[in-house]
């Protein structure tokens, strides 16, 4: 079942955003040491502010366990003009997708592809334009969900030193308000 996430979904939250990308977690908190990094980004996903917060997510839910999960939230919380071109994530103005991670004894039932869909439709709700994402240039399956979505390359980002492809997907005009 696709739902909204709530406060009590940070842990789940916190170990899949974990699991697919161990280096935000620390990033976003500014912590070294893993379990005090763990801890206050579980914080984070429970508070009512912030790009990590729980009212970014949505989950995806099967026999009462949190299995899958997306974080995606207007560009503009994490475009700034003092953000070097070269590290910029999206843009302003697109709907990006942060996070999308599944449990991988529960990969390939079409779960990610129900997420990143829902992260659309509230796009397409909220009037904007495009969705967009980063994708690890290594990660050549994630890649090839998000080409088979219809997102395509539009640039590239380094960030903590990784070279990801930035991908975009134009929303159909007049979709959302």
């Amino acid at each position: 079942m696709l739902r909204p996430a709530c406060p009590t979904d940070a842990a789940a939250i916190a170990d899949l955003v974990a699991m697919a990308d161990p280096l935000s977690i620390g990033g976003l908190t500014g912590l070294d040491d893993p379990a005090a990094a763990m801890a206050a980004y579980r914080a984070l996903v429970q508070s009512a502010s912030g790009v990590a917060s729980h009212l970014h997510a949505r989950v995806f839910e099967q026999d009462g366990r949190v299995i899958g999960v997306v974080v995606a939230y207007p560009g503009r919380l994490v475009v700034a003009d003092d953000i070097p071109a070269e590290a910029r994530v999206t843009e302003a103005g697109d709907f990006y997708i942060d996070n999308v991670a599944v449990f991988p004894e529960h990969r390939g039932q079409g779960i990610a592809r129900r997420l990143i869909e829902a992260a659309e439709t509230t796009a397409i709700g909220d009037g904007f334009p495009a969705v967009s994402l980063i994708v690890d240039e290594r990660n050549h399956d994630a890649f090839t969900v998000y080409d088979r979505l219809g997102y395509a390359i539009s640039g590239r980002a380094v960030v903590r030193g990784e070279v990801f492809h930035r991908m975009r997907k134009p929303l159909p005009a007049g979709a959302g308000r």
